[in-house]
């Protein structure tokens, strides 16, 4: 019977691990520049001009005027021309959901995490690029459609690229030196927990960098150039080409490696729907993991959307001028580096475990939409432009911070051999709610013409996960991934078996007659 251990474990080599870090920094500009600032201008601006007074739908929105409130068409419908962003990102990561069904579990067999990963970035830069074709108001609706198919190429390559972490940390260097040295089982999973933790934090390091230079650059453009939309459209094509030209390194260095064999009379296509459907089904017996992935529904939306309402809201509410706007979207990534080293140093110095670390970023990150809130009663609470300085600040250091260690925790309770296939349903349930914020958030805004109203659902979706994550047991989760693993081994182990036998049982048959 032939073995059916992964075909390459080799040692993960400096060169490869580089590659890897190359690729989060062609990737990354996207959400950090693109799709946190330029998008929601781009749709906003575009979306208004495009439209019509709330009051008289035929005269022409002016959005030269203070507080304007218009409608744009949406399809059958007329929307808030502030709300068609947030419908549009709706639109895109349902889109994405569908993708991440159809190819997340894809990159546990064959030859095919490397070719995905790249193929998706590829794709996800060409339509980037493909900003500089709006040419005016009127093409609002090829933005969005330009805003969907980014959205989904690059989300669909971040579920291989995260999916390289709990591999990686299998074979690091590190990692390997302790099981040589004989190490018990607790002193490997705490080399593992702390070599995951170093590498999802150094991702940070490369790809938010990355990101500030595009929006540093950006922010240069538009400063001398009166076309201020143009600017961020130039900005979306120069971010389109940073990422084809990093894409070369891991193209080169990068070793494909491979996963599990594809089991006889199955399709790469099929195979995931049916992989992913069994993941949630056997997901219901890891209760650590559920319980985790119901947090991470709720959280991921409510901190991704605080990002796409503190733009608007920046844009609109508190008349930012677009230099201001990428300047304050510099600090917020700037932060971010810095906040996610800084945690990782408190959390050494202390000796904490991860999930505390989650646990006490996330609880911080709950004052932000708070204080937001304050500015219904108060004189503070976004009603000056100098406090959504505070705001980037405070909620750029908490965000790296919170989603490096959400990363390591979750890839702690996930069983081996399992990685792609419980990453991609991470990102499902991660993009199955993040529809939900610019939605919710959309309908808020059509409904009361007010956006300072959306930070009471952003409060609520940050705090319910808190509460949550309090009570996944780590621990008990690991060893019911380690059982999840080797039941799953002898399971496959056992079809072999029986497709060998019959094998031989017709070969004999054919041999008798």
């Amino acid at each position: 019977m032939t073995s059916h251990k992964p075909a390459n474990e080799e040692e993960l080599t400096t060169r490869e691990l580089r590659a890897w870090y190359l690729t989060i920094a062609g990737t990354e500009p996207y959400i950090v520049a693109v799709l946190s600032v330029f998008i929601p201008v781009i749709l906003e601006t575009y979306s208004s001009q495009a439209g019509f007074k709330l009051e008289d739908r035929n005269v022409p929105c002016d959005i030269t005027i203070e507080d304007y409130k218009c409608v744009t068409k949406f399809g059958m419908w007329y929307v808030d021309s502030t709300s068609y962003s947030f419908y549009i990102i709706a639109v895109s990561v349902l889109a994405q959901c569908l993708v991440y069904i159809g190819c997340g579990s894809l990159a546990d067999y064959g030859n095919n995490r490397k070719i995905m990963l790249l193929g998706f970035a590829y794709a996800g830069a060409f339509f980037t690029i493909g900003y500089i074709l709006v040419l005016n108001p009127n093409m609002y609706w090829l933005a969005g459609l330009l805003t969907i198919l980014s959205n989904v190429c690059f989300g669909a390559s971040s579920v291989f690229f995260l999916a390289c972490i709990p591999s990686y940390a299998h074979v690091h260097p590190d990692v390997l030196q302790v099981k040589r040295n004989d190490g018990t089982e607790k002193e490997i999973y705490d080399i593992k927990e702390k070599i995951s933790n170093q590498l999802s934090v150094m991702s940070l390091f490369w790809g938010i960098p990355s990101g500030i230079f595009i929006l540093a650059i950006c922010s240069i453009i538009t400063i001398f150039m009166e076309d201020k939309i143009l600017s961020l459209k130039i900005g979306c094509l120069l971010s389109g080409i940073w990422c084809i030209a990093l894409l070369t390194f891991p193209v080169l260095w990068m070793k494909n490696r491979s996963g599990f064999p594809l089991p006889k009379n199955q399709s790469y296509f099929t195979l995931s729907f049916k992989r992913v459907g069994r993941t949630i089904k056997s997901a219901r017996g890891l209760i650590e993991i559920v319980k985790y992935l119901i947090a991470w529904f709720i959280l991921s939306d409510g901190f991704g959307t605080v990002r796409t309402v503190g733009t608007i809201f920046g844009k609109k509410v508190l008349k930012l001028s677009q230099v201001e706007l990428l300047l304050v979207s510099i600090a917020v990534p700037l932060s971010a580096v810095f906040g996610a080293y800084g945690f990782l140093r408190i959390q050494r110095y202390f000796n904490l475990s991860t999930k505390k670390m989650v646990i006490i970023t996330t609880s911080l990150l709950c004052l932000a939409p708070v204080y937001a809130l304050c500015g219904f009663i108060a004189p503070f609470g976004f009603k000056n432009s100098w406090e959504i300085w505070l705001f980037a600040v405070y909620y750029g250091g908490l965000l790296g911070a919170t989603q490096s260690f959400c990363t390591v925790l979750f890839s702690s309770l996930i069983p081996k051999g399992h990685e792609n296939e419980f990453f991609s349903l991470n990102q499902i349930t991660d993009k199955g709610s993040s529809w939900l914020g610019p939605l919710i958030t959309g309908i808020i805004s059509d409904v009361t013409h007010d956006l300072r109203n959306s930070f009471w659902y952003l409060f609520f979706s940050i705090l319910i996960p808190v509460l949550i994550i309090l009570t996944v047991n780590v621990d008990k989760g690991r060893k019911d991934a380690e059982l999840f693993a080797e039941n799953e081994k002898i399971l496959f182990e056992n079809q072999i078996n029986n497709q060998d036998y019959n094998e031989n049982e017709e070969e004999k048959e054919k041999e008798i007659v």
